[in-house]
């Protein structure tokens, strides 16, 4: 083989045949010139086959290379596309008597959004998680482009566009814009690709209503009940709810300390402790769940005793159940989760509450455990619940 050759890269489909057996045939095209998705080459003739994936073949001094490259068709025969200039310019150069410098290896927008989402889950974010992956899936299912290093500003405006056109608002858009550039700025791109923030008309913070409150404590379990109720009477954000222990209340002076908790890396947001006053009935409740699990040291914790990552999850099951899905937002729409009912709403309630009850805006912000005056600000002339 010349060395020519070498810049010939072929896109193989890799499936297991009927006896077990794996093996790599080159993959089929449809009359239109594009990848037929699990089909291979096989004796000349094209054929379905199941359980497939995709790799590139290309040669290095004679010797074949294999690289996985997934298992969308589309994605795999642009990287293809792509490795083949690469090789092609490679051989060129060489010939010209031109060093060649190693290539830093190309990220794919779907490889860089499952590595966001796992970074987001692993710091057990899990509300980040979730807008994650429904703005990585939107992103990559509306724009054309394969690899990181493709997205321009231009790609960013139409997505704005797409959008609106269906129906988001302006803050949706600007919050999905948010976490859009996150993804792609933590993927490496450089942020100056990236427009402003879309602009909007600030809202008042939303909070639930006393009929939703009573509908979903009416439907809750006991442990989604007792989840509520400290999120919503002691103002606990969701990692908060996790990793809170029994060893956490004090039920003589009738308070509970937020805390980090070194054996399970959890951090307090700002490095700062603090003690909230716990109701009545939420000591209650917290009373009765711990003397009949005496041996748990979480309070919400799962089965095996580990943090639960899925209450978010439980509360819009919750949510679904009750019939109180908005049927308006995206998410209705598309995953039928409704983006109305999330854990930090019940937060915002608490803080409206309180501000609406007298209690002075440095008390609530200590309560809440916010770094400045200003984010409690935004709570004083809210709806009333």
């Amino acid at each position: 083989m010349g060395r020519m050759e070498n810049r010939v890269v072929t896109l193989m489909i890799r499936y297991r045949d009927s006896n077990g057996t794996w093996r790599r045939h080159p993959a089929a095209r449809g009359g239109n010139g594009r990848v037929k998705p699990g089909y291979a080459v096989v004796n000349g003739q094209p054929m379905k086959v199941e359980g497939f994936s995709y790799d590139l073949r290309l040669y290095e001094n004679r010797t074949p290379k294999y690289i996985s490259v997934g298992k969308n068709a589309a994605d795999a025969d642009a990287q293809r596309a792509r490795q083949e200039l690469v090789s092609t310019a490679r051989v060129v150069a060489e010939d010209a008597g031109l060093k060649v410098e190693a290539d830093q290896e190309l990220k794919t927008l779907r490889e860089t959004a499952s590595a966001y989402i796992k970074d987001a889950e692993s710091r057990n974010a899990m509300e980040a998680a979730a807008q994650a992956k429904n703005v990585t899936s939107e992103f990559i299912a509306g724009t054309k482009k394969t690899y990181i290093d493709e997205i321009r500003r231009e790609d960013v405006l139409k997505f704005h566009a797409a959008l609106r056109k269906r129906g988001c608002e302006d803050r949706t858009v600007a919050n999905k814009h948010a976490r859009l550039a996150s993804w792609l700025i933590f993927s490496g791109l450089d942020k100056t690709i990236m427009p402003p923030k879309p602009s909007y008309e600030e809202k008042l913070p939303t909070v639930y209503s006393r009929d939703q409150i009573s509908t979903l404590l009416g439907e809750a379990d006991p442990k989604m009940n007792l989840t509520i109720l400290l999120a919503l009477k002691c103002g606990l954000r969701e990692q908060e709810l996790m990793y809170l222990e029994y060893s956490d209340i004090d039920y003589v002076r009738k308070t509970l300390t937020v805390r980090g908790k070194e054996k399970w890396g959890f951090k307090v947001k700002d490095k700062e402790q603090r003690e909230i006053a716990v109701p009545d009935d939420v000591l209650l409740e917290l009373k009765t769940k711990q003397d009949s699990h005496p041996s748990e040291s979480l309070v919400l914790g799962t089965r095996s005793g580990k943090p639960n990552t899925k209450l978010l999850q439980a509360l819009k099951g919750l949510a679904k159940r009750a019939g109180l899905n908005c049927g308006r937002c995206d998410g209705c729409k598309e995953r039928r989760e409704c983006q109305e009912f999330t854990l930090h709403r019940f937060r915002r309630t608490y803080m409206t509450t309180l501000l609406r009850s007298g209690i002075d805006l440095k008390t609530v912000q200590a309560l809440a455990g916010h770094s400045d005056l200003a984010s409690t600000m935004r709570f004083r002339t809210d709806r009333s619940p």
